[in-house]
């Protein structure tokens, strides 16, 4: 298994996607900072007679935003990069050079999802920090501190690690196409179900509570929205009690329960679980 994690990091590396992934990632951190600079000179010239609390409303906002996208942008890597993880090796012919030795398949299917785990985990982190570091140099008064960080950054490298055993269970058991048309069909669907639990928080009765179900549904198919807005909540929540969460497109009117985080450590074990016995099972 560890041979085969370390071929899978040398591997991602190689990859010319993940270094289209890097220049863009730079790209979007030199644009972001950019808007931040413009965003944080306005905010101290229009609003300096405003009571401070609007001021960290405004930039609380910010921040989210370069995390919200921070996070789309981890998605696409994983789906550009690991859609073709086990299934790609089938359809080239590598996996026979990689399973004549004795080296069980789980092992193999295991291997890969542990060594992809270490890039994306890597990369979200450094990403994170990035943006955190970003408004950090420009002045935010949203409170960051170092345990409010590191509990949002471990939930920000949650949901790539969810989404990831997703595609690497999926591209066990399918095609290439398939796993890449299911990861980006999934993820869309939990990214606006997520959206619209958001809205049901401005209505009333059934329509709310309609609009709610939604969100819960989509957060059982895949609960990288509903990580997220936990990310959220520990980040934005400051040192007196007092939370950002409710406010803006990015926030959220209440945090998931302990039993959606069982669900979820679930979620990703049935996923590798039966990922790793339908491809002991599948014909190579």
């Amino acid at each position: 298994m560890l041979t085969i994690t370390k071929y899978t990091i040398k591997e991602m590396i190689k990859k010319r996607a993940f270094l289209l992934i890097a220049i863009l990632t730079v790209g979007y951190l030199f644009i972001y900072g950019y808007g931040l600079s413009l965003a944080f000179h306005n905010n101290n010239q229009v609003i300096n007679n405003t009571p401070n609390i609007a001021k960290i409303l405004l930039e609380s906002q910010l921040l989210s935003a370069g995390l919200y996208f921070s996070n789309f942008i981890i998605a696409f890597l994983i789906v550009l990069t690991s859609v073709g993880a086990v299934s790609g090796d089938v359809e080239s012919g590598a996996i026979y050079a990689l399973l004549y030795k004795p080296l069980k398949r789980h092992e193999y299917v295991l291997g890969k999802f542990i060594g992809l785990s270490i890039i994306i985990t890597v990369y979200s982190t450094l990403l994170f920090l990035s943006v955190i570091g970003l408004n950090i140099a420009f002045g935010t008064k949203v409170y960051l501190g170092l345990g409010n960080v590191f509990r949002a950054l471990f939930f920000f490298d949650l949901g790539p690690v969810v989404l990831l055993s997703l595609v690497v269970a999926s591209s066990s058991i399918m095609s290439t196409v398939n796993t890449g048309v299911l990861a980006v069909m999934t993820y869309g669907i939990a990214m606006i179900g997520g959206i619209l639990e958001q809205m049901g928080s401005f209505f009333t009765d059934a329509t709310s509570q309609g609009l709610s179900n939604v969100g819960i549904i989509t957060s059982l198919i895949l609960p990288t929205d509903v990580i997220f807005r936990k990310m959220n909540a520990e980040l934005l929540t400051q040192n007196i009690g007092l939370s950002f969460l409710a406010q803006g497109p990015f926030g959220g009117t209440s945090q998931p329960s302990p039993i959606m985080f069982v669900y979820i450590i679930f979620y990703v074990c049935f996923l590798l679980y039966y990922g790793t016995k339908k491809f002991e099972k599948r014909d190579l």
